[in-house]
């Protein structure tokens, strides 16, 4: 069956979406943006996520699969036991149940596309985030969580939080030489 524009205007739902427009959160020194047109079905859930220089989540494990284009910026990415690096167009994808992290490198934010199946994520950023308007990164440490909190929170939200960010376990010079 067809729609017509008319029958879509007429649900409420919109066909494509602007970052002004979307759902944003300051999201643990991040700021995410729901890329989801308003009205449209939140899986597959995409993400537009800005991380600050030096940027990195702890050590973590979901429970389905982790990927996302990389638009600005560098990262160098732990899955397991690989470590490698990601620039503006790779696009990579961690896997259901292993461990992984991701560090921004240099002195430039980076911004990733995440692609989520569920919406178990999503749902995380919403309970662990603050609501914004404002599209640009939270000031430094105004929506940290602290590490019992975040830990129960992700739980709650199929996210295993299981080691240190990149950040607390390596230097930088041993990053760079992803």
């Amino acid at each position: 069956m067809t729609h017509t524009i008319e029958e879509t205007e007429a649900t409420g739902r919109r066909l494509a979406s602007e970052p002004e427009t979307s759902r944003a959160w300051w999201f643990l020194g991040t700021l995410a943006v729901l890329r989801n047109p308003e009205g449209a079905p939140r899986t597959p859930t995409v993400i537009e996520l800005t991380i600050p220089p030096g940027g990195s989540p702890p050590l973590h494990i979901h429970g389905s699969d982790d990927s996302f284009l990389v638009l600005e910026g560098e990262i160098v990415v732990r899955c397991g036991k690989q470590t490698l690096r990601a620039r503006p167009g790779s696009y990579v994808v961690l896997p259901t149940g292993i461990e992984h992290t991701f560090r921004v490198l240099g002195r430039n934010p980076a911004r990733l596309l995440l692609v989520h199946a569920d919406d178990s994520f999503l749902r995380f950023i919403e309970a662990a985030g603050s609501p914004t308007q404002d599209l640009r990164l939270p000031q430094p440490g105004t929506t940290d969580l602290d590490r019992g909190t975040l830990i129960r929170i992700a739980a709650e939200h199929d996210v295993r939080i299981v080691g240190p960010s990149l950040a607390e376990t390596r230097g930088p010079h041993e990053l760079e030489k992803a």
